[in-house]
């Protein structure tokens, strides 16, 4: 819920309240609530009745009160004349399948960002409602979130967006689970809740070691979400992100999750890449890059080259080791020459020597490169397997940096197996509408 319409709940309510209890003034209306309801961060919440006879949540703030609908959207509002914007996206993928193009709909990073926030207000009324021991909307609320976040993990347009929401679902099924477990509870099926919670919850059997004991087993469950009502799933969509080298391990933090991992060749790589999005590095840049880097003393040679101790791979002479080419990588040696033609004719029409220059310096290695991998007629030569050797071992590199990540921060994972194109030409390529403000 965003503060305007905070803001405009408040005053909603403040106006039924006036209306309610009677007072002429409008302050003095809102001093009497506030003074019949002191701050307890504890005991914050309560159902109250306005003036048209609806039932609402009232959550006492430091500065005042916030209202929520118990039913419906929890701040009120229609959205595209729906009751939700998830029912306004699923009646459009519904539409989809009538007109039998299901595959054509597909959720843009703005609708993503509709549903993310509409997820953000369900799951706190669905805080407030299990504070309050109302347990049949407590799991009405949380098995929303649980569609929602299945629903955008199946349509949405970017990958960011599909795993946006993934931390979520464990906390938001263990509050389905136990909304459910409690209403049994409540019905005095003591021996249906045992058994589900035992199966859905991991609530230990030892709870009924002497006997049935609904107090009992109500406090276990309770106990189970105590630290999920603490410290709810965030959502950081637009916070700057961190990808900086501190001697030997680099600082990473992406969504609100951060990450200390020990500096490899391969993270090495992804920050040169993270730093130019959209630019194509040729396997031999990263590897020059390299160089400059902090390396340790036992990963270089004599001559003051890296080595890759694992396949012997040594940076310099790249060029005249001529690889087995493959169909795949003469056509990306095409489309980059395409590139740079077009990059050398534009440089040329701004009269940019040092950029034509450079253009020219990568067309000429890219030519030597192929005519030393391809013979008369376009038959591959049979070469060595040192340039081929450099592209597998820098391609394992990064994806096994890109695995470390994905083990600390798995969004990142995500985003970076989805962003990153390796090959002989490696690039990082985010999305648009999904664009990060990394800080190195």
């Amino acid at each position: 819920m965003n503060p305007q319409q905070k803001r405009r709940n408040r005053i909603d309510l403040f106006q039924r309240t006036h209306k309610e209890v009677g007072f002429t003034r409008f302050p003095s209306a809102l001093r009497s609530l506030l003074e019949r309801w002191p701050y307890d961060a504890e005991n914050n919440a309560r159902v109250a009745r306005g003036a048209d006879g609806r039932e609402v949540i009232l959550v006492r703030q430091p500065m005042g009160v916030e209202e929520y609908e118990i039913d419906g959207r929890p701040d009120g509002r229609r959205i595209h004349g729906m009751e939700s914007a998830f029912d306004f996206h699923r009646a459009r993928f519904d539409a989809a399948k009538q007109s039998n193009a299901p595959d054509a709909f597909d959720l843009s990073a703005e609708n993503c960002a509709e549903l993310f926030h509409e997820g953000i207000s369900y799951h706190h009324r669905l805080v407030l409602l299990f504070r309050l021991k109302d347990w049949k909307r407590v799991e009405r609320d949380a098995a929303h979130v649980l569609r929602l976040i299945e629903f955008i993990k199946q349509h949405a347009r970017c990958e960011e967006d599909r795993v946006q929401l993934d931390h979520w679902r464990p906390d938001i099924a263990r509050f389905n689970a136990v909304g459910h477990a409690m209403i049994l509870l409540e019905e005095s099926h003591y021996h249906d809740a045992l058994k589900f919670a035992v199966g859905a919850i991991g609530i230990s059997e030892a709870v009924a070691d002497d006997g049935p004991d609904h107090g009992k087993l109500a406090e276990a469950l309770l106990e189970s979400v105590r630290k999920s009502l603490a410290n709810p799933p965030t959502l950081c969509m637009h916070e700057e992100s961190l990808f900086l080298r501190h001697d030997d391990y680099w600082i990473i933090r992406y969504h609100g999750h951060a990450a200390l991992l020990k500096s490899t060749r391969g993270l090495c790589c992804l920050a040169v890449l993270l730093r130019y999005p959209g630019r194509e590095f040729h396997v031999s840049e990263l590897l020059a890059s390299l160089v400059d880097a902090s390396i340790p003393a036992a990963e270089v040679t004599a001559s003051g080259r890296p080595r890759d101790l694992g396949d012997h791979l040594v940076a310099a002479g790249f060029f005249d080791a001529g690889p087995v080419l493959d169909a795949q990588s003469k056509a990306e040696y095409k489309r980059r020459l395409d590139d740079l033609r077009q990059e050398l004719n534009e440089a040329e029409k701004l009269d940019d020597r040092d950029r034509g220059v450079k253009a020219q310096n990568e067309i000429h290695a890219i030519a030597q490169h192929l005519a030393s991998a391809v013979g008369l007629g376009g038959r591959d030569r049979k070469a060595s397997s040192e340039a081929e050797r450099a592209r597998s071992a820098v391609t394992k590199r990064v994806k096994k940096a890109i695995q470390r990540i994905n083990e600390a921060i798995p969004s990142l994972g995500h985003h970076l197996t989805a962003r990153i194109k390796t090959g002989y030409f490696f690039s990082y390529n985010p999305h648009p509408d999904r664009l990060v403000a990394w800080k190195f």
